[in-house]
């Protein structure tokens, strides 16, 4: 057993010779066990798309940018089921 200590509390992850750690904070879908696809939803969004104009007439994206205005929903990828009670705690693990 490996034992971390943060500076407010102690995260214990089990390991044996053929297993991965243990993630304490895996976020899991309660209604169906997903633990691998989510989505979201945003309402009243802008997107900003900038283009540039190939030789041959054609376009090409240079950049996109998008801003969400309204609510942001997470949900389950697996079953669809509202998750946004999660959503927080899903933001702050995209990196």
């Amino acid at each position: 057993m490996i034992r971390i200590r943060s500076s407010s509390r102690s995260l214990m992850t089990r390991m044996s010779r053929h297993q991965h750690p243990q993630v304490v904070n895996l976020l899991k879908c309660p209604y169906c066990g997903n633990e691998t696809s989510f989505f979201e939803i945003s309402d009243d969004v802008i997107t900003t798309t900038h283009y540039v104009q190939n030789q041959d007439g054609s376009f090409t994206i240079e950049n996109r940018s998008s801003q969400s205005l309204g609510d942001v929903k997470l949900f389950c990828g697996n079953c669809e089921e509202d998750l946004s009670s999660f959503h927080q705690r899903f933001s702050e693990m995209i990196f």
